[in-house]
């Protein structure tokens, strides 16, 4: 979000180690090769945000005043959109893939909690009346895991 405070160096570096597997997504990263083709157009997508953790030379931001300087230095590192943000949210809570083991009642819970303000998008939820014109197809959308 916009909130600074909650930017930790704790945070950075929980960022980093869930993002430093797919930085090679990114044309900035010059630390080893491009994997955009290897690992998908779509995986790579999914860790748009991490590209704020490469910093200006190509290498990686590895502190809370690297990030700093990174974010507020360079318009083209700013954080990304809040459809992004929505769009990773639905997706790190919904996301299983093709492994059904992965689906837990911890999972379904974070899922319902993330999609439950957008149920109204799909014509299968029957408890409210659609919210599809007044929230916009764009943002239902984003919602399309919780289907």
């Amino acid at each position: 979000g916009t909130d600074e405070s909650k930017v930790t160096q704790e945070l950075v570096t929980k960022c980093l180690n869930v993002c430093k597997p797919k930085l090679c997504c990114f044309d900035s990263y010059k630390l080893e090769s491009s994997c955009k083709a290897t690992v998908g157009a779509d995986e790579c997508e999914l860790f748009g945000l991490c590209e704020q953790m490469i910093t200006d030379d190509g290498g990686v931001v590895k502190t809370l005043i690297e990030l700093d300087s990174q974010e507020f230095d360079d318009e083209n590192n700013a954080p990304s959109s809040s459809m992004e943000l929505i769009e990773k949210e639905v997706y790190d809570a919904c996301y299983f893939g093709t492994d059904e083991s992965k689906v837990t009642q911890e999972l379904v819970t974070k899922c319902r909690n993330v999609c439950q303000p957008r149920f109204c998008c799909f014509d299968s939820y029957i408890l409210e009346k659609s919210c599809k014109a007044t929230v916009g197809k764009e943002e239902c959308e984003l919602f399309g895991l919780c289907e």
